[in-house]
């Protein structure tokens, strides 16, 4: 198709229609994900522990890497992902955070004590069922979290105990936090539609996730 063909079939509002749906998608079921440059740390607070642990891809689309897809092959279905690409899916388990972080965003707003999902991949699960049995539970453990170079962990690999705080104290953080629903921000995509993601991005570059390390979440 030549480049006159492709503004002949993208002209007109219902295409602007479907941009607007397919941007509002992803704008609510997006949820942030908390990771750390190298050599840097943060101070977080889990709301939950016994994590919910499935396999996953993650993939670089449009070049963005933001772009995760809980594979089929767990609900007994086939997954593009895995046959199309010849992509692994990689173990993951995920936790609700506070990020005590505070940062400056571009239009000079602050932020701080944040909602996010805190995905914990294979080694990092191994380190927290281990801090996990040693204080009982996560739930209302306060960490300081680093990450000790780039090739370590985008979630951290060292984990210093600061404390634990109580529901009221928590609430004190954030008045409204609540642990996420995991189903709804988990729940697999239909293989229908990661094909059309997948096919929206074959005239472009889309690279397969395949390390724990420096991927901005």
């Amino acid at each position: 198709m030549d480049f006159k063909d492709l503004l002949e079939r993208s002209r007109g509002y219902d295409t602007f229609a479907e941009k607007e749906k397919e941007i509002e998608e992803r704008q609510k079921s997006f949820v942030s994900r908390f990771w750390l440059p190298g050599e840097a740390n943060a101070k977080i607070v889990f709301l939950d522990d016994n994590p919910p642990i499935i396999e996953e891809h993650q993939l670089k689309l449009n070049n963005d890497w933001r772009n995760w897809y809980t594979c089929l092959r767990i609900v007994g279905e086939t997954c593009p992902i895995c046959d199309e690409l010849d992509d692994k899916p990689y173990t993951v388990g995920f936790y609700t955070i506070i990020d005590t972080t505070e940062w400056t965003d571009k239009k000079g707003e602050t932020h701080k004590n944040q909602l996010k999902l805190f995905a914990a991949k294979f080694q990092t699960l191994q380190i927290l069922k281990r801090l996990s049995g040693k204080r009982g539970s996560l739930a209302g453990c306060v960490f300081d979290v680093y990450r000790s170079s780039k090739d370590a962990a985008n979630t951290g690999d060292v984990f210093d105990f600061e404390g634990k705080l109580d529901k009221e104290d928590i609430l004190k953080l954030i008045p409204e936090a609540s642990i996420f629903d995991y189903s709804e921000i988990l729940a697999p995509k239909k293989a229908g539609d990661i094909l059309r993601d997948l096919r929206k991005n074959s005239e472009r570059s889309y690279t397969a996730f395949t390390d724990d390390n420096d991927v901005v979440f």
